[in-house]
């Protein structure tokens, strides 16, 4: 009798261990990608362990109900599952490295585009990602030794049921703690599925993959993106914004110029004006500032488009989508862009691009925003690659080939040339490597490439304004420069970069305005891509549609730079002349910190609900005008 029970035993431990096993290991897996990457909170250590132990019942759960005679089909079942569960998590600890955001289920769509950072990938590979894949090895092994033997054991049917009910049980006490906790803490658990702000503590509350899920739920379930209530609130926005008028301070100064527009991938303001081991890091563009207008507590804003949204937010003066890339979903919505405007008021307009015509979708949406020829990788020599390919056309092969072009254009034109040489992963051939970077220096490889090509198109910017300078082209044109998104490098904490929000570090890009005709200086205004559009139309003397967001930054009395939340999209930071607001986690604006930039002193919330309001309505407004394509809303 007591042998027939150890033996009965024995192959209960048989049937349970590997589904088990696995159940344990994802667990292990979620902790693991949440402690690798900072996610990791002892105050969420056991919520995490419950709903993960849950989930992973979910997902390997279902093989103990595979027969004697289905055993093949439960470790192709098994294998599968394993497959998809590290494939996920693999990705997902990439792209966060990569990006420090987590990878959404609408950003399946981008696929294609990972082909520009695939060098990137590369560099991030790191034995970490063995314990993601040991799922797999698991179930292969255990194949191998178990898989093809003959089981003469099977749980009969009432067995399976009480294992469905065990598993159901299981996974509820699992997801219930969850919500539990979450009530306790906030009286509410809206915050995991509804008024998400805080993504990281959401990962690390309930996990990478149970994130993962809900948000392709929410994906799969929406319907019409903007509702009634939406367009109440707008109309209502239109009514009560307050449009300031055209100033008169500057405005037609550079009146039928050419508007030549230089946007510099990933370059940071924390390079502007810094040495390293005696050396400029970049010397042309620090003279340049020197010459012209340069603001120099200037911010981007951008989603999950990069320089695609850095694109959107200057042409059209609003708000990228925190959760999507605007240049591919809402191409084909209307808008008023600068460079319609511009073709309205007698320019041409070119762009310029080192890249294919579909990278970023932007074949599709340059003729909406008014763009007349687009010239891409097709339409350049590549005479030395620079980057991770023989095709990669260097920033300058881009300006030199560029000039015959635009000295062929009929005045006036607007022309915006895009750089791609300071673009993770920083692939700089070693002679072009020109800075003098000592190993004692103990810089991360990643800051010390990305210094080195920042000296690369530095240089090649330098070269491109003495050419304007020679060909005559300078005088009747206007020229603006900015970096287009961060580098996601930490260069200004390498730099020492100080006195700036720790939200906005890297964030922080230059900004320069050449031959404008106003007085060279250094502007401390914030400001931010949306403040491009009405900064240059008041220089050419051209009134902007009411549909922008953004101020002049030569006129404005009122400052501002609004920072959203990545994916979530809530307010992260606002910046104006004499206050600061901060969010905290919870994303409620009474629990914010409002502090005076003057004198740094902290002040009663109540100092920033003007300005935390108007923002909060500004970038609402924005987010419905492009879901609902409704710009006609507000610039009637």
């Amino acid at each position: 009798m007591d042998s027939k029970i150890g033996n009965k035993i024995i192959d209960y431990v048989k049937v349970l261990f590997l589904p088990l096993l696995l159940v344990v290991l994802f667990v292990i897996q979620n902790e693991a990608f949440n402690y690798w990457l900072n996610i990791y909170s002892r105050t969420y250590f056991y919520r995490l362990l419950w709903v993960t132990f849950g989930l992973g019942v979910v997902f390997y759960g279902p093989a103990l109900l595979f027969g004697t005679n289905n055993k093949r089909y439960k470790y192709w079942y098994l294998f599968l599952v394993s497959f998809l569960v590290s494939l996920l998590f693999i990705a997902q600890f990439l792209y966060y490295r990569y990006s420090q955001s987590f990878l959404q289920f609408s950003a399946i769509k981008y696929l294609d585009q990972a082909g520009s950072v695939a060098g990137t990938i590369k560099i991030l590979l790191t034995p970490e990602l063995l314990l993601f894949i040991s799922n797999l090895i698991v179930v292969i092994v255990a194949y191998f030794i178990t898989g093809k033997k003959k089981s003469e054991f099977s749980l009969p049917n009432w067995e399976k049921v009480i294992i469905i009910l065990a598993m159901i049980c299981v996974v509820f006490f699992g997801y219930k703690y969850l919500l539990y906790t979450e009530k306790k803490e906030w009286g509410s658990t809206s915050r995991l599925y509804t008024d998400v702000y805080d993504l990281k503590a959401l990962v690390g509350k309930m996990g990478i993959m149970n994130f993962f899920l809900e948000d392709t739920l929410k994906y799969a379930l929406r319907s019409n993106l903007v509702s009634e209530a939406d367009k109440d609130f707008l109309k209502i926005f239109a009514q009560n914004r307050a449009v300031a008028p055209v100033s008169k301070n500057y405005f037609g100064l550079d009146r039928k110029k050419n508007l030549i527009i230089i946007q510099v991938e990933s370059l940071e303001n924390a390079v502007i004006n810094k040495k390293i081991y005696g050396q400029e890091i970049t010397p042309n563009l620090n003279k340049l500032a020197t010459e012209g207008l340069y603001f120099n507590n200037y911010y981007t804003q951008v989603g999950p488009g990069n320089t695609a949204d850095a694109e959107f937010a200057t042409m059209n003066s609003l708000y990228p989508l925190a959760d999507d890339v605007v240049f591919i979903n809402y191409a084909k919505n209307t808008y008023k862009a600068l460079p319609q405007l511009l073709v309205k008021n007698g320019y041409k307009t070119y762009a310029m691009h080192g890249d294919v015509p579909t990278f970023w979708n932007r074949s599709n949406i340059y003729p909406g925003l008014g763009y007349q020829k687009a010239y891409g990788l097709a339409d350049y020599k590549v005479t030395r690659p620079v980057g991770q390919g023989p095709s990669d056309l260097g920033d300058e092969d881009l300006f030199s080939q560029s000039v015959p072009r635009l000295e062929s254009f009929k005045e006036p034109f607007m022309a915006t040339l895009i750089t791609m040489s300071l673009h993770t992963p920083f692939i700089l051939p070693n002679d072009l490597q020109t800075l003098d970077i000592p190993e004692n220096m103990n810089l991360p490889w990643m800051q010390t490439a990305y210094l080195q090509s920042a000296h690369y198109t530095d240089k090649a910017i330098g070269e491109f304004i003495d050419q304007l300078k020679n060909d005559g082209l300078y005088n009747n044109s206007v020229i603006f420069i900015w970096g287009d998104h961060g580098s996601f490098t930490d260069i200004s904490s390498a730099l020492g970069q100080k006195n700036i929000l720790p939200e906005l570090k890297n964030s922080q890009v230059p900004m320069i305005i050449l031959n404008s005709g106003v007085k060279s200086q250094t502007i401390n205004t914030p400001a931010s891509h949306l403040d491009i559009y009405p900064t240059i139309t008041n220089l050419l003397g051209i009134n902007p549609p009411k549909s922008i967001l953004g101020q002049d930054l030569l006129n404005t009395k009122n400052p501002v730079e609004t920072h959203f939340e990545l994916v979530s999209g809530g307010i992260d930071v606002i910046l104006s002349s004499k206050l600061s607001y901060q969010a905290d986690e919870s994303g409620v604006f009474a629990n914010g910190l409002c502090t005076s930039v003057l004198d740094k002193k902290t002040l009663p919330i109540t100092d920033c609900q003007n300005i935390y309001t108007e923002q909060s309505n500004n970038l609402k407004a924005s987010n419905i005008i492009v879901r609902g394509n409704l710009l006609s809303a507000i610039s009637k």
